[in-house]
């Protein structure tokens, strides 16, 4: 399991793990892969000024190396988001539309989205006016598609793959935050500030020199100290809009951390806003699972994992284990291969039994096409079948979408 330490506690022979996170965020996060082979790497790193890492338990000192995500990984996110209670106010839910049509639906939204993201960018970087008004109508719409098409809008935030980070990001973070708190059960009013929180939660990077923005290496100490000017920067071009207290302190805090090792101000615990704190879980499992440049995406599963080991440190326990209820082990549009070696599409959630989804099946036990059919782990018709490891649908030369839209044969 991945869990994420201080470099104080860093051991020879633990196994650091690269979780992919951005030097721009975390530039004293030590993410050279492999065991801490002697005693002399540990002073290098130390002396190196990094202040944390993560470490995989189950390799190195602690264990045999394993090369899958697989299911040993997401039983202690299922067994966290067992232990949980079902949200009793969160909004309820319509009969979902099937996930082809809901798909089609959710991506005319997605696109609009994109396009006001991109014009809200631009017209800042040229110091136009901001149309809160076409984001609160957005926002609205991303608020009715949450409670009606859920699972579909989510899993476009993963399944189309975009070069232009810089807004298709604050775009995720926006649909995230508002599925997640819907989940959670914010009212109408709280949803749409969360939405508006998300859509301009990273505007303040307008502020940012290109050359920080997009340097490929390690940050210094002084370029750090630009970055984290952006949350103030970002309520700085916010202020007078007429945009609520609680929109500009989920822009404002969404980097502070539960242990008050974040910034702008270090603010811990129930000091920092709900938004701040649900905007930095949304943006960290974003980033994890998005593709950039410098690195590839992180399978969802794994980057749960990523996200139950900042637990206490990053974000509070209990918000953390929500949300991979929330989103469960094996989120809509998820790759994996079951115990009788076929493979196919997570294409509906199970809340009761999270290790059981609804599946849509392509490639038989030889990792041949097969004629798509469905397959329900939760009911009796799955014989015993388990999912023993997630995948990369890339490397088996499938397109999730169009798996996903073309449904069963």
């Amino acid at each position: 399991m991945l869990r994420k330490i201080g470099i104080a506690e860093l051991a020879v022979g633990m196994y650091v793990v690269d979780t992919g996170l951005s030097w721009l965020e975390h530039p004293f996060l030590y993410s050279q892969e492999g065991p801490v082979r002697d005693a002399g790497v540990l002073r290098g790193i130390v002396e190196a000024g990094y202040e944390e890492a993560f470490i995989d338990t189950d390799k190195g000192a602690f264990g045999t190396a394993r090369a899958a995500v697989d299911s040993r990984q997401a039983a202690p996110l299922a067994a966290a988001a067992a232990a949980l209670p079902s949200e009793g106010r969160a909004a309820t839910r319509t009969a979902p539309l099937p996930l082809a049509q809901g798909l089609a639906e959710a991506g005319v939204l997605y696109r609009d989205c994109l396009a006001i993201a991109h014009d809200i960018l631009r017209e800042v970087q040229r110091g136009g006016e901001i149309n809160i008004e076409a984001s609160r109508h957005l926002v609205d719409d991303v608020i009715a598609s949450a409670v009606r098409n859920r699972d579909a809008l989510l899993a476009l935030t993963k399944l189309r793959v975009h070069d232009a980070y810089t807004f298709t990001h604050g775009v995720n973070v926006a649909v995230v935050a508002v599925a997640f708190g819907s989940a959670m059960g914010l009212s109408p009013k709280g949803l749409k500030e969360l939405g508006l929180a998300g859509l301009f939660h990273d505007v303040g990077k307008t502020g940012v020199p290109d050359a920080i923005l997009n340097k490929p290496g390690r940050l210094t100490p002084e370029e750090f100290e630009q970055i984290k000017l952006h949350p103030a920067h970002g309520c700085r071009i916010l202020a007078d809009r007429g945009l609520g207290r609680d929109v500009l302190r989920g822009v404002g805090e969404h980097h502070e951390k539960f242990d008050g090792s974040g910034y702008p101000n270090g603010l811990s615990g129930a000091m920092v806003h709900p938004f701040g704190r649900i905007l930095g879980v949304a943006d960290v499992f974003d980033a994890l699972t998005s593709k950039r440049s410098y690195k590839e995406a992180m399978l969802p599963t794994r980057a749960l994992g990523v996200l139950y080991g900042m637990r206490d440190r990053d974000f509070p326990a209990g918000l953390v284990e929500r949300f991979i209820k929330f989103l469960g082990p094996y989120p809509v549009g998820s790759f994996v291969r079951l115990s009788s070696g076929e493979c196919g599409f997570v294409r509906g959630a199970n809340p009761g039994r999270p290790l059981f989804p609804e599946l849509l099946l392509v490639l038989d036990a030889a990792g041949r096409a097969t004629p798509h059919r469905l397959l329900d782990l939760g009911n009796g018709d799955a014989s015993g079948l388990s999912i023993v490891s997630a995948l990369d649908p890339e490397a088996f030369g499938l397109d999730a979408l169009a798996c996903l839209t073309g449904g069963a044969e």
